[in-house]
């Protein structure tokens, strides 16, 4: 096979939705690449399919599914190995533990080149992002062990953020020169669409609309921005939207009710949904768990307000791919005053909005978009071996 062509295999049980859209969009942008052939033979779990909801179902939905996941991540790898030629390439998507277990019984000489997602891991989600169950237990010494060798296994581990890099490297083990972070992907069309020269089709174009959208779970802090709503519930200038729902609903629900300027919308929104909601907010709502996985992820969220530049307000502690800058926010401390400071003041400072509107739209074209992704791609199929290093 002529060296400048690479062949990359997509294999594994895969999320797709818009819940977890990484790895479709990044199939999508590796298909952009000259030279690059990719194919596809992961089974895609459903769109409405979460692993959250999962987790605290009953045990015999729990191993019926795993059961599933199992099964067809093993028929996609057994589907990708019987055509698989040395110097290719298997993109392994989250979740990538049953795909990659079986590989790590493998002797090193005889496994394929890997490169997996762990910009989600089961042992983090559960234990550290989610909390469902105790971290010093005997299921999540397991789980770590065994997400440990199969992490082992792949010849690059794909993350999101430095920060995240230096995480995955202490809690599984890893040597550094396996970790690259690089930009998650968001849809190239939704890129496209949140960039563009839409009307902000405002209901109303008196006042300030703040969106905040995302799983009720401790990484997002959902209980500050609840507190923070309520300390501005009575300004007839702020108009509150939130989208979503998850483990920690039950908390929010009656503050969110009594806050006369919030609507909350709890069904699932898609892609295209939020990127309507996106173009009519004024200021987007990042994460506010504070220290943790909250203070070293570049949420998805983000991604999609910098490239539709619109004015963010986050907690001050978070985490970039490499060789980026620090993100154009404006940052607070991970509380309730803190945050309704915040708001309050640059929704009274339209000049400040337009300078970091403006900001984050160059941001994400300069250094996270699809061009951008693709570029370190390239990259790390040329061989770069320090892509966590900054430049």
């Amino acid at each position: 096979m002529n060296r400048s062509h690479q062949r990359i295999w997509i294999a594994g049980c895969a999320l797709g939705g818009s819940g977890y859209p990484n790895a479709r969009n990044t199939t999508e942008v590796l298909r952009t690449i000259n030279g690059v052939t990719v194919t596809d033979c992961a089974h895609w779990l459903p769109e409405n399919f979460h692993l959250w909801k999962l987790a605290r179902g009953k045990p015999i939905d729990k191993l019926s599914a795993a059961a599933r996941i199992g099964l067809h991540s093993f028929i996609s790898l057994c589907r990708v190995l019987s055509r698989y030629r040395q110097g290719d390439i298997i993109y392994v998507p989250y979740p990538s533990l049953p795909t990659l277990l079986p590989l790590s019984f493998l002797p090193p000489k005889l496994r394929p080149r890997v490169f997996c997602d762990a910009y989600i891991t089961f042992w983090d989600s559960t234990f550290q992002d989610r909390r469902i169950a105790d971290a010093n237990g005997r299921f999540a010494k397991y789980l770590l062990a065994a997400e440990s060798r199969a992490l082992k296994s792949a010849e690059a581990v794909l993350v999101d953020t430095k920060e995240n890099a230096t995480n995955v490297q202490k809690l599984f083990a890893l040597h550094p020169s396996r970790t690259h972070a690089i930009p998650l992907a968001i849809d190239t069309g939704l890129e496209n669409d949140c960039g563009s020269e839409h009307p902000a089709e405002k209901i109303d174009a008196n006042g300030v609309d703040i969106l905040f959208f995302g799983t009720f779970v401790p990484l997002q802090g959902i209980r500050v921005v609840a507190d923070a709503a309520a300390r501005l519930a009575e300004d007839p200038n702020l108009r509150f939207t939130i989208i979503g729902t998850g483990q920690q609903a039950s908390e929010v629900s009656e503050v969110f009710e009594n806050c006369p300027n919030v609507t909350w919308i709890r069904d699932w929104q898609s892609a295209d949904q939020l990127a309507g909601h996106i173009r009519r907010a004024d200021i987007c709502l990042g994460v506010f768990g504070g220290p943790g996985k909250a203070s070293r992820v570049l949420p998805f969220k983000l991604y999609m307000a910098l490239a539709a530049g619109k004015a963010i307000i986050t907690q001050r502690e978070m985490g970039t791919p490499s060789r980026v800058p620090a993100v154009p926010v404006r940052a607070c401390a991970a509380e309730p005053n803190a945050l309704a400071e915040a708001i309050l003041d640059l929704s009274t400072d339209k000049y400040s909005r337009d300078m970091l509107a403006n900001a984050a739209r160059n941001y994400y074209v300069n250094h996270l978009s699809s061009k951008r992704l693709a570029e370190r791609w390239q990259m790390l199929l040329a061989g770069d071996s320090q892509p966590t290093q900054d430049t």
